[in-house]
């Protein structure tokens, strides 16, 4: 029987799960209106990884560069971005124990950016590894503040992001045989990920790094979650134990795995993704669930923190990787 639960994370994200989507969607399920006018002739017409129009010149910078400058969220408030950061002690402080409270969770604030009618405060927590979320913090128009009393999360989404931790800590071997394995890869071939500045100012996706984003769907998960708020001290074999038990299967977590090419200017190569859909399908030892592809060009969209273009090679459902 599937044991599936599509968190509305899961919903917006799967459609291009790594990277290919941002924060601003999770608010807000659908893109910035704004930007799409801007971008439409963009997206309908870019083939080559050449700059072509006025918003790829503003917007599209080299991701080795890119550490989460210029990222904007859904009709973002500026003057909601300055109260929020000259407020950022007492900001900062309400999200952490907040975070503590309701997610028995340490973390650290990496970044504020504003939104329509709150702040965005992104987080990453202080285990080892880290997951990257963030919080919500309204405004209050009437009188210029912060509702710091009045923090909120989207709907599964810091959960989503403890889930994908708690699979990472169940399974460290593996983990680390698949960081290894991507790390030796972009060694050998001109391909390259995010920096880590970016993931962790503009990421807010759940437990990524530089090279994929993990999204638990199965509601196995949820179980696990619930013993971590017991107990946040759990060792990662009892969770492995839980979720063994449960008999997870692939369907029940999704990788999302987006690499750049290195140099500007260079065309998504095939042969590298032919290279890295043929090395991972071969790879043993790595996390149990479905794996989809992404190569980009070199070129991110500072403004929504993505790398997908018309010209991005995929490897996707039905035609993901299966690693049982």
């Amino acid at each position: 029987m599937k044991r599936k639960k599509t968190w509305i994370i899961s919903a917006v994200c799967l459609a291009f799960i790594s990277y290919g989507c941002s924060t601003s969607e999770f608010h807000s399920q659908e893109k910035d209106e704004a930007v799409d006018r801007e971008v439409k002739g963009e997206e309908n017409s870019l083939g080559t990884s050449a700059k072509e129009n006025d918003y790829e010149q503003d917007n599209y910078v080299s991701v080795q560069d890119y550490i989460g400058e210029g990222y904007e969220l859904r009709e973002a408030n500026k003057e909601i971005e300055e109260t929020a950061k000259a407020a950022g002690e007492q900001v900062e402080k309400a999200v952490i124990d907040y975070m503590r409270k309701m997610y028995k969770t340490e973390v650290l604030v990496t970044n504020i950016v504003g939104a329509q009618d709150a702040a965005t405060v992104f987080v990453k927590s202080e285990t080892d590894p880290s997951f990257y979320t963030y919080a919500i913090v309204p405004y209050d128009f009437d009188t210029g503040k912060m509702l710091t009393a009045d923090i909120r999360t989207d709907e599964g989404q810091v959960e989503n992001a403890i889930h994908g931790w708690l699979y990472a800590k169940a399974y460290p071997e593996e983990f680390e045989k698949l960081d290894q394995f991507l790390n030796e890869f972009t060694e050998t071939h001109p391909v390259t990920g995010l920096t880590k500045q970016a993931v962790q100012n503009v990421g807010g996706n759940g437990f990524s790094n530089q090279y994929y984003l993990v999204n638990p769907l199965g509601l196995i998960f949820e179980e696990v979650y619930n013993m971590y708020l017991e107990n946040p001290e759990i060792e990662g074999e009892e969770i492995r134990k839980a979720l063994e038990n449960a008999g997870f299967v692939a369907e029940d977590i999704a990788f999302g795995i987006s690499l750049y090419m290195d140099e500007e200017g260079a065309e998504p190569d095939q042969s590298i993704m032919d290279g890295l859909k043929t090395s991972l399908t071969n790879l043993e030892g790595i996390p149990t669930g479905t794996y989809a592809l992404h190569l980009n060009d070199n070129y991110i969209d500072k403004r929504r923190a993505s790398g997908s273009k018309t010209n991005t090679l995929k490897n996707i459902g039905p035609n993901e990787i299966i690693k049982e």
